[in-house]
């Protein structure tokens, strides 16, 4: 049986998505399959390797005719799974297969899971840093079934976030059954993805749909940034807005919600609040009460970055925003600080269930090597079922 499909998208970024797929493939599980989504100019690449490798769990979706969206590219991918469950990664990303074992223990525990999510680690590839790179990583190893009304809050009432809602139970870095994909795209639209911002889109509606939500303390996946990746944009301002470019004139969707004068090109914030405020206009979804946590996580946002210039960049322009939205009354809950310190070292170490290390640890090249790394200092997955038993 195919427990799981783990799909990848790509687009002209084929040796990011190889690496991926020859550390997935040394695993001996045969539960799971690898379905790549190739949206490339040159279709060879791919093809080539899919065909040197010759392995049945590796499937290949070849590029058609025109270029498709991003979105589009992920649209296709859901029909060809075989697995039970359907998770999706970026190319310069990485997934533990092990993630079947997980899957098959809770469901045990909880036979109506139907989404399951995990701990985040994330690795910026060396050719997108642009000095040393601390990072963190959960290392609590609990099962916990989530209240779909907490999720809710999170999701749509921004309660808790930072600098984007603080609920990630979606199919991006998460695994969803088929039979909850099947009953999205049933439910909104026929498609399983609507907007443009796929990843959020998907999880405004599984935090709607699922039966019951499982989230695992211990990473499972890395969140990897390459120096092509829309996610190394987050970290410059100018490759930002040239990425964004690029991905307005690829989108086939609908991008912004009506009368929301946040400009996306802001940053991740206001990106993801257009997500959710197109959502909730698409079906008549009104809420009251979101707008201080929306507000503080746009502060958040000017608060990630290191810059100076930069920083008093993007509070002047959300501060526009906000009192264009709601006036000077909400003006007054946006109160960024700049509070990067190149001074202060970085700590090193374990503290309030999190480990802090240096993204170079054992000279780490890939998503999948720093995985690797990192597999050995975490709960075995394997032991998951004898834990669960005491």
């Amino acid at each position: 049986m195919t427990r799981l499909t783990i799909c990848i998208p790509t687009r002209n970024r084929q040796t990011y998505a190889m690496d991926a797929v020859r550390h997935m493939l040394a695993s001996p599980r045969d539960d799971f399959e690898i379905l790549l989504g190739d949206n490339s100019d040159d279709p060879a690449p791919l093809a080539t390797f899919v065909a040197e490798i010759g392995d049945a769990r590796l499937r290949l979706l070849a590029p058609e005719q025109r270029t498709l969206s991003l979105r589009s590219n992920w649209e296709r991918m859901p029909p060809h799974a075989r697995g039970e469950w359907i998770s999706f990664i970026g190319d310069d990303d990485y997934l533990d297969p092990d993630l079947c074992e997980a899957l098959r223990v809770t469901s045990l525990k909880v036979p109506h899971v139907d989404a399951f999510t995990w701990g985040r680690s994330y690795f910026i590839w060396p050719d997108a840093r642009g000095g040393r790179e601390i990072t963190k990583i959960p290392t609590g190893s609990h099962l916990v079934h989530m209240d779909k009304k907490d999720l809710m809050r999170r999701m749509f009432f921004w309660e808790g976030a930072k600098d984007r809602p603080a609920c990630s139970f979606g199919v991006y870095h998460g695994a969803l059954k088929r039979d909850l994909m099947e009953r999205i795209r049933d439910a909104f639209s026929d498609r399983y993805f609507e907007h443009a911002n796929v990843d959020y889109d998907n999880i405004c509606k599984t935090v709607m749909m699922a039966d019951a939500c499982i989230y695992w303390e211990r990473p499972l996946s890395v969140f990897g940034a390459c120096k092509a990746s829309n996610t190394a944009g987050l970290r410059d301002e100018q490759l930002g807005l040239e990425r964004l470019k690029t991905f307005r004139a690829e989108n086939d969707a609908e991008l912004e919600a009506q009368d929301f004068p946040f400009p996306i090109e802001l940053g991740i914030t206001a990106s993801v609040a257009h997500t959710i405020e197109w959502f909730k206009q698409r079906y008549g979804i009104e809420l009251t009460g979101w707008e201080e946590g929306f507000i503080k996580a746009c502060a958040g946002n000017c608060e990630t970055e290191t810059d100076r210039a930069v920083f008093e960049r993007k509070k002047a322009a959300y501060a526009a925003a906000i009192q264009a939205w709601r006036g000077e009354a909400a003006l007054k809950l946006f109160n960024p600080v700049y509070r990067y310190r190149a001074d202060v070292p970085k700590f090193l170490g374990h503290a309030e269930g999190n480990l802090s290390l240096d993204m170079a640890i054992g000279d780490a090249q890939t998503a999948a090597e720093y995985y690797k790394i990192i597999n050995g200092m975490l709960f075995p997955v394997r032991l998951l079922e004898g834990r669960l038993a005491e």
